[in-house]
């Protein structure tokens, strides 16, 4: 199996980054993630360790992909290959950083039954990847970067057995993943989580008979669309709308049965509130819309 390995990392999303790997259309690979917050010391940490931080794996290019597809890429399976993490907080940084009076990284353990906090607390583990995305129309952008592109929604539920459907710019895709957890909250309110690296397996189709203009996220159980804004209000109504396009497009329905379907089925759910730009996302039963 072909593997992007953590020696080759970008810090951007970019169609002129060089690709780590080729791939053809329904082959599983994998992307390896580094462990971006070992050097990491907070705001005035080196330049060195603040490029670290922005690391992604890829970009993958996956063969016979065109501008205008919708790429099917199939979470297969995560593995954690460390058995430790790093939470960091900081002042100023999301709703709960004006109570933190100075920078704390903290090294937590993860092992089989969870993640444990300083000996005391056991967390449950649930890996998930923060950023995934294709190379964007216009770039380069950051590696924090979100939009129609995908990028860092911090959805949660981006995780093995999920499908993240994006739309395609470029030849190829060129497909980054990052900022993976070994555990993250809705929210991630201090803007940190549990940091770690991550290893996941993919498998990457063109999606014939469903095409998207922004992401959506589907699980086994639900299907979900994200929006990002300066502020969570105006990242939900983004996320909103996009679920409502969605609906209208799938169910052949107008957009004021979409409104009524969502306000009285669908969750609307916090991606990242840690710092602007927040995203959102919005979750409805995979029984009511098929993709």
């Amino acid at each position: 199996m072909q593997t992007a390995t953590k020696d080759q990392l970008c810090t951007t999303f970019d169609a002129a980054n060089p690709p780590s790997l080729r791939v053809q259309l329904g082959e599983t690979f994998v992307m390896e993630t580094n462990d971006r917050f070992a050097t990491y010391d907070g705001p005035g940490s080196s330049d060195e360790a603040m490029d670290i931080l922005k690391t992604m794996a890829g970009p993958v290019y996956v063969e016979g992909v065109k501008p205008g597809d919708t790429l099917k890429i199939e979470v297969l399976d995560i593995t954690l290959p460390l058995d430790y993490g790093w939470i960091g907080a900081t002042p100023g940084r999301g709703p709960l950083g004006d109570r933190i009076p100075e920078f704390r990284k903290t090294k937590v353990k993860i092992t089989g039954d969870g993640v444990v906090y300083k000996d005391k607390v056991t967390m449950p583990l649930r890996p998930m990847i923060g950023r995934i995305g294709v190379a964007p129309k216009d770039g380069p952008v950051a590696s924090g970067a979100k939009g129609e592109f995908g990028g860092g929604m911090g959805n949660t539920q981006i995780t093995k057995g999920a499908t993240v459907y994006l739309p395609v710019f470029h030849e190829g895709g060129l497909i980054s993943i990052g900022d993976c957890h070994a555990a993250m909250g809705d929210g991630e309110a201090t803007a940190s989580a549990v940091e770690c690296a991550l290893d996941a397996t993919f498998r990457v189709t063109i999606a014939d008979d469903f095409q998207v203009t922004r992401p959506v996220v589907a699980t086994e159980t639900e299907v979900m669309t994200t929006g990002e804004g300066p502020t969570m209000e105006e990242a939900a109504k983004v996320a909103l709308n996009a679920m409502a396009d969605l609906m209208v497009d799938r169910l052949g329905i107008d957009y004021t049965d979409a409104a009524m379907l969502i306000a009285s089925a669908a969750d609307v759910r916090t991606g990242l509130a840690g710092h602007p730009p927040n995203t959102m996302r919005v979750a409805i039963p995979r029984s009511m819309l098929v993709v």
